[in-house]
C-alpha cells in the first residue's frame, strides 16, 4: 500500500501558499469561529477532499463539530453535530496528546498509516521524524467510517497547552493519496491553529474580564451613592448578571435600634430585618416560624462548620439534592427554582447580610450524530449517523469558577459600600444628637439656674412662718410664676378615704382660670391605681390627657377641672402619702422637660419637710406604728427571701446538671451523623465487596456466618437511628431544665409562654406518669397562638410550679378517697386577653379535677403562713410568693374558683408589656 505520493513536484508550493493564506486570515479574523470556517474550506480546496473539519472536545470526553467544509453531493454534513467520549477511545487520545500522532486510515486496503510528529521528552516537546508506521486498521474502526461512507481519513490532533482541544479531520468518499509535503504542510496548519486557539482564548478571558469590571463598575456605582444606597436596583442589576430568575438581599433593618448584630436579628423575629427582592422567590406557608428563609439556621450551621476564616460563596447546583438543605426544600417546591449563589455579606468576620440568587432548571436540546444510549459504553460501533435530537428537561445549570469568583467580588463591594453607609449614619446620628444635647443643655441650665434661685427663695419663706396654710398659699404663688403654669394646688387626700377623696387646700391660678379651693373631689380610680405608685415617690406627668391611655374616670375628673396636662409629685409625710403638689396647665397640652420634674420634686420635698415640722408628734405616733408593721413585712419577707433563695439555688443546681449534661449528649449527637455515614460507607463498600467477589474464601464465608453479618448489615442503622432518638430525647429534656431554670433571664425579657409550661410539665414529669397503684395524670393542653410576653420568666416558671404541685397533691387526695374509675385530668388553657386597665393581656387557666377547696377558706389561700397540708408537706408561702410575683412584680391578676367534689381553677393573667 503506497499512501505517500513522492511524485507531487507541486506540492511544496501549494502548501507553501496555504500556509500564507491561512496565517493571513488568522492576522485578519479575531474570531475563532470564522479562523475555523476558512481553515476547513483552504484545506478541503488544498488536498481535494470532500470534507474538512474541525471536531472539539468537550470537558466530558464528548465532542462536537464546530466547523466544517463539504463537497455537495458526496458526504453528509456533520456540522453542529456530537459525538459521545467512546467514539474516540482513550489510548488514541493518549497517542494524540504524547505523540502528536498524525492518523491516515485507508479503509478499502484495511490499512492505517501513523506518524510521530513530536515526542514529549523530560517535559519538553521535540520534533521527531521517523517517518509512518503501518498497522491493519481495527475492524471497529472501519465499520464506524463504512457508516459514515467515508473510505479515507486523515486526522491530526490540536492542542493548547499540552492539552487535546480537538482534532482536524479530513474524509474523502473514495481512497485517495497524498504526498508527504501535503501532511507536513497541514500539520503546519494544525500549528498555526494551536496557536489561533491559544490567542482567541486570551482574547475570550480578557472579554470576560472586561464584562465582569463593567458589571462591577455599573453596581459599584448604584453602591457609591450616599445618603441612600440603590440596594433594590444593585440587586436587580446581580441577579441578571448570573443570569438568574430572582435574588434576595437581607439585612440588618436600619430603622432597628436594637443592639444585636445581623446574626442575633436572625434568630429574633423578621422586624428587625429588611429584604430587597427581585423576581421569583422561595414560598414559606404563614404557618412557619419563620418569615424569611434566612432566618432557618442551615446557612449559620454550614459556615460554622466551615474552616475559612471568611466565609465563602456557597454555589448550590441542585437544591434538592443538598443534604443541608433538607428543612428548606419545601419552600422552593412550588416554584421553577433549582439553583442557589448564596453570598455571605461579611466585614471583619462579622456577617452583615446575605446574597441570594436564584436559578431556574432549563430545556435544552443536543444534537447527536446517530442515536446511542448516553448511560451505556458503546460495545459496537453505530449503524447510522442521521442526527439524533436529545432533549433534556429541566437541566440545572451549574455554577462556573468565574460565576463564584465574581459573586465574591461583588460580596466585597456590597459589604464595603454596606459598612460605609452604617458608619455614615452613626457619624450623621452622633452628630444630630450632640447638637441637640448642646442646645438643651443650654436650656436646662438657665432654667435651672432661675429656678434653684426661686427655690431658694421658697425656703427661706416657709422658714419664717410655720403656719402650713401661709407656707402652701406662698410656695403656690412661687411655683407657678417659676413654671408659668395656669394653676398649681396643694391637694389634700381625706385619710380616711383610702385616697380616693380629698380637696385643694392651697392654690394659685392664672386670670381667667376657674379656682378649685376647697372642691370635694371623689376619685376612685386614684385609690385602685395610682395611689401605690404615689406612695413610693414617683412623680406623675402628663401631657396630654386624651392621649395618655388613662382610665376614663380618672379623664373625667381632670376635665372637671380644666385641666389639659398636669405635674404631679407627691407630697410624703412620715411615710404616707399625705397630699399631691399639682401644676396644670389648662388652656393647652404641655411637654414636661426634666427640669420642670426636678424643680417639683424638690419643692414637693420641702413641703413634706414643713409638714413634718408642723406635726412632729403625729409623726412620732405613726413612726411607732410603722416600726409595728415594718417588723411584721420584714418577718414575711425573711421567710419570702429563704424560699427565694431555695428555688434560686434550684435553679442554678438544674442549669449545672443541664450543662454538664448537654457536653457529652451535643458530643454524642453532633457524632452520630458521621457515624451513620461512616457505617454507610462501610455498608457500600461491604456490598461492593461482594458483588465484586460474590464467591469469597472460605474463612471470610466462616466468619461472616459466625458472626450473623446479614443481621448486622440490618440492624446496624437501626441500632444507630435508635441511638439518634435517644439523644434527640435527652436533648429535650435539658432543654427544658435550661427553660425551667431561665438563670439568663433574671431580668424581663420577652419569653414564650408555652415554653415555660412545658419545661414545667417535664420537671414534674415524675409526678404525672403512671405508677404501679394509679394511672398516669392526663395533661390536657389548649394553647391559644401567643406573642411572647415581657416578664421575669424564672419567677413565672415558679408559679407555674407552685400552682400545679397544687393541683397534683388535689388530685392525689382524691384517689385516696374516689374509686378507681375516678379518671385525674389538668386542663391548661392559654388566650389573649385584656385586663381592667385595657392593657393587651394573657391568660392561663390551669383546672384539676381534684378534691376542690371549701368557700371557707378560699379566701385565704393568698395569705403567708396559710395552708391545708399536713405538717411537714407545705409551707403556705407557694401561692403567697405566686401572688406576689403575679400581681406585684407583674401587674397582673391571680384568681381562684373552686368547687367540693369537681375541681380547683387558678386564672393567671399578666400584660404582654410589663414596662409599657
Amino acid at each position: 500500500m503506497n499512501l505517500i505520493n513522492k511524485q507531487n513536484l507541486n506540492a511544496s508550493i501549494k502548501g507553501r501558499n496555504l500556509l500564507h493564506r491561512i496565517s493571513d486570515r488568522i492576522r485578519r479574523l479575531l474570531e475563532l469561529e470564522d479562523i475555523l470556517k476558512t481553515t476547513s474550506s483552504e484545506l478541503r480546496s488544498f488536498t481535494g477532499a470532500d470534507r474538512a473539519m474541525i471536531y472539539k472536545f468537550h470537558a466530558d470526553g464528548s465532542g462536537q463539530v464546530v466547523a466544517e467544509s463539504l463537497e455537495e453531493g458526496k458526504l453528509p454534513s456533520l456540522m453542529g453535530l456530537n459525538f459521545p467520549a467512546d467514539d474516540i477511545p482513550s489510548y488514541a487520545r493518549d497517542l494524540f496528546v504524547k505523540s502528536r500522532v498524525c492518523s491516515i486510515v485507508n479503509v478499502e486496503t484495511r490499512q492505517i498509516a501513523q506518524s510521530c510528529f513530536h515526542e514529549i521528552r523530560n517535559g519538553e516537546t521535540e520534533n521527531i521524524t521517523e517517518g509512518f508506521f503501518f498497522r491493519p486498521v481495527d475492524p471497529c474502526h472501519a465499520e464506524y467510517l463504512t457508516a459514515m461512507e467515508v473510505k479515507f481519513s486523515l486526522a491530526m490532533p490540536l492542542m493548547y497547552h499540552d492539552n487535546l482541544w480537538g482534532l482536524l479531520v479530513l474524509h474523502n468518499s473514495e481512497a485517495i493519496e497524498i504526498s508527504e509535503d501535503e501532511i507536513e504542510s497541514i500539520q503546519m496548519v494544525v500549528d498555526l491553529l494551536s496557536i489561533a486557539i491559544a490567542q482567541n482564548t486570551i482574547l475570550v478571558q480578557a472579554r470576560e474580564k472586561a464584562e465582569r469590571e463593567a458589571i462591577l463598575n455599573k453596581i459599584g456605582n448604584l453602591l457609591r451613592l450616599l445618603p441612600d444606597l440603590e440596594l433594590e436596583a444593585a440587586l436587580e442589576e446581580i441577579v441578571k448578571a448570573f443570569g438568574g430568575c430572582g435574588g434576595r438581599l437581607c439585612l440588618k433593618s436600619e430603622a432597628s435600634e436594637i443592639p444585636e448584630n445581623f446574626a442575633e436579628c436572625l434568630k429574633r423575629n423578621s422586624e428587625n430585618l429588611t429584604v430587597y427582592t427581585f423576581g421569583k422567590q422561595p414560598i414559606i406557608p404563614d404557618t412557619e416560624k419563620y418569615r424569611l428563609m434566612e432566618q432557618y439556621t442551615v446557612w449559620e450551621k454550614h459556615y460554622q462548620d466551615s474552616a475559612d476564616i471568611e466565609p465563602k460563596v456557597w454555589a448550590i447546583t441542585d437544591i434538592f439534592k443538598t443534604p443541608e438543605l433538607q428543612n428548606l426544600q419545601f419552600i422552593f417546591q412550588a416554584t421553577s427554582i433549582r439553583s442557589i449563589l448564596f453570598i455571605p455579606l461579611a466585614y471583619r468576620q462579622q456577617v452583615l447580610g446575605y446574597v441570594s440568587i436564584f436559578r431556574d432548571t432549563q430545556d435544552i436540546e443536543k444534537l447527536w450524530a446517530g442515536q446511542f444510549d448516553i448511560d451505556t459504553r458503546q460495545l459496537y460501533p453505530r449503524r447510522s449517523f442521521q442526527v439524533w435530537k436529545e432533549q433534556k428537561q429541566a437541566h440545572i445549570r451549574k455554577w462556573t469558577i468565574a460565576e463564584i469568583e465574581l459573586a465574591q467580588e461583588l460580596a466585597r463591594q456590597l459589604t464595603t459600600a454596606i459598612h460605609e453607609h452604617t458608619l455614615y449614619r452613626q457619624v450623621q446620628a452622633v452628630n444630630a444628637h450632640l447638637e441637640t444635647q448642646v442646645r438643651q443643655r443650654t436650656e436646662s441650665l438657665e432654667q435651672a439656674t432661675q429656678q434653684q434661685k426661686i427655690l431658694f427663695d421658697v425656703v427661706t419663706k416657709m422658714r419664717k412662718s410655720l403656719d402650713i396654710k401661709t407656707i402652701f398659699a406662698t410656695m403656690s404663688a412661687e411655683v407657678r410664676r417659676a413654671l408659668k403654669a395656669d394653676r398649681v394646688g396643694v391637694y389634700y387626700f381625706d385619710p380616711t378615704s383610702e385616697y380616693n377623696e380629698g380637696e385643694f387646700v392651697a392654690e394659685d391660678v392664672a386670670s381667667g382660670i376657674p379656682s378649685v379651693l376647697a372642691i370635694k373631689v371623689h376619685d376612685h380610680c386614684f385609690g385602685e391605681i395610682y395611689a401605690t405608685k404615689y406612695r413610693y415617690g414617683r412623680v406623675n406627668t402628663i401631657s396630654n390627657i386624651y392621649e395618655a391611655g388613662l382610665e376614663k374616670c380618672f379623664v373625667d375628673v381632670l376635665e372637671q377641672f380644666a385641666i389639659k396636662a398636669t405635674l404631679v409629685a407627691p407630697i410624703i409625710k412620715g411615710d404616707n402619702l399625705w397630699g399631691l403638689l399639682c401644676i396644670h396647665q389648662c388652656n393647652q397640652p404641655r411637654d414636661w422637660q426634666t427640669p420642670d420634674i426636678q424643680f417639683a420634686t424638690q419643692i414637693a420635698t420641702q413641703l413634706s419637710i414643713a409638714l413634718e415640722q408642723a406635726d412632729l408628734l403625729a409623726q412620732t405616733q405613726y413612726q411607732a406604728e410603722t416600726i409595728a408593721k415594718a417588723l411584721q413585712e420584714l418577718k414575711q419577707t425573711q421567710t419570702q427571701l429563704i424560699q427565694n433563695e431555695k428555688m434560686s439555688s434550684l435553679g442554678q443546681l438544674v442549669a449545672g446538671i443541664a450543662h454538664e449534661i448537654n457536653n457529652p449528649v451535643n458530643f454524642i449527637y453532633g457524632n452520630i451523623n458521621h457515624i451513620s455515614q461512616y457505617s454507610e460507607d462501610l455498608l457500600s463498600i461491604l456490598d461492593l465487596y461482594q458483588q465484586k467477589l460474590p464467591h469469597p474464601v472460605p474463612e471470610i464465608a466462616e466468619f461472616a456466618q459466625e458472626v450473623d453479618l446479614d443481621f448486622i448489615v440490618e440492624d446496624l442503622p437501626k441500632m444507630l437511628s435508635s441511638v439518634k432518638v435517644g439523644t434527640e430525647r435527652i436533648r429535650q429534656i435539658v432543654l427544658s431544665l435550661r427553660n425551667f431554670s431561665r438563670l439568663d433571664q433574671a431580668e424581663i425579657k420577652p419569653v414564650n409562654i408555652h415554653d415555660g409550661i412545658d419545661s414545667t410539665l417535664v420537671i414534674l414529669q415524675h409526678r404525672l406518669k403512671a405508677k404501679p397503684e394509679s394511672p398516669a395524670i392526663q395533661i390536657i393542653r389548649d394553647y391559644d397562638f401567643l406573642p411572647e410576653v415581657e416578664c421575669y420568666a424564672g419567677q413565672l416558671n415558679q408559679v407555674f410550679m407552685n400552682v400545679l404541685i397544687n393541683a397534683i397533691d388535689a388530685i392525689e387526695e382524691r384517689r385516696e378517697k374516689d374509686s378507681e374509675s375516678y379518671i385525674s385530668q389538668i386542663t391548661i388553657q392559654t388566650s389573649l386577653s385584656q385586663l381592667p386597665s385595657n392593657k393587651p393581656s394573657v391568660a392561663i387557666c390551669i383546672c384539676d379535677n381534684g378534691l376542690g377547696i371549701p368557700q371557707n377558706i378560699i379566701n385565704n389561700i393568698f395569705d403567708p403562713f396559710f395552708t391545708t397540708k399536713a405538717v411537714g408537706k407545705g409551707t403556705g408561702l407557694g401561692l403567697s410568693i405566686s401572688y406576689q410575683i403575679i400581681v406585684d412584680r407583674h401587674k397582673g391578676m391571680f384568681k381562684c374558683r373552686s368547687e367540693i367534689g369537681k375541681g380547683t381553677e387558678f386564672l393567671i393573667e399578666i400584660p404582654v408589656n410589663i414596662i409599657g
